[in-house]
């Protein structure tokens, strides 16, 4: 990774004890955009999960609000002994290291695991506009979209309407008729 290689030794540089990492709010924000830099990285280089790198900004916002909702009971936990972090918390680019595994893991989950679907539905991200509204925009957002898409579908019906009037037109001057075939069924006829 790349990625990594670049801003671990930054970071590393910045921060002394690694428990940090967890209780000051803004490290912890900046580390979660190199994370998902790093698993969009990583994901790209593998040709069975290239597709799910196109969903990394769609999804990792949610990853991103879910870990800074557990970041502190991750801590106490690792510091206990209840999970990896234990071992990882002896060294900051361990621990870094550690973040960018679970915001992976924590991404895969919820884009891949039906029981994820509850918090997050991955697999229609981005084929609607309504999936793409966060929850941090408001109603006149909302309120816009849905007028956008009022004039899209009234737009298309105009111009379905349209070319049912030339169909009608040109029926109407003989320029389209039809002939029975051998089977018995109808044969549009184009005159020119």
């Amino acid at each position: 990774m790349q990625t990594a290689e670049i801003f671990i030794p930054l970071f590393t540089k910045k921060i002394t004890d690694p428990p940090h990492i967890f209780t000051k709010i803004e490290i912890f924000d900046e580390l979660l955009f190199w994370c998902r830099e790093c698993n969009r990285e990583r994901l790209q280089k593998h040709n069975t999960q290239r597709d799910l790198s196109r969903k990394v900004d769609d999804i990792g916002s949610e990853v991103d609000v879910y870990l800074k909702k557990v970041r502190l009971k991750m801590l106490k936990n690792g510091q206990n002994g209840k999970n990896s972090l234990f071992y990882k918390l002896c060294s900051t680019e361990a621990t870094i290291k550690w973040l960018i595994a679970r915001w992976g893991n924590v991404f895969l989950n919820l884009a891949t695991n039906s029981k994820y679907r509850g918090f997050v539905d991955a697999g229609n991200i981005g084929y609607s506009l309504h999936d793409n509204i966060g929850h941090h925009e408001d109603a006149l957002s909302i309120l816009i979209i849905e007028e956008e898409e009022q004039e899209f579908e009234q737009k298309r019906n105009n111009e379905i309407k349209k070319w049912q009037q030339n169909w009608a037109e040109m029926f109407g001057n003989g320029k389209i008729g039809g002939e029975p075939t051998a089977y018995g069924h109808t044969q549009l006829v184009l005159i020119f």
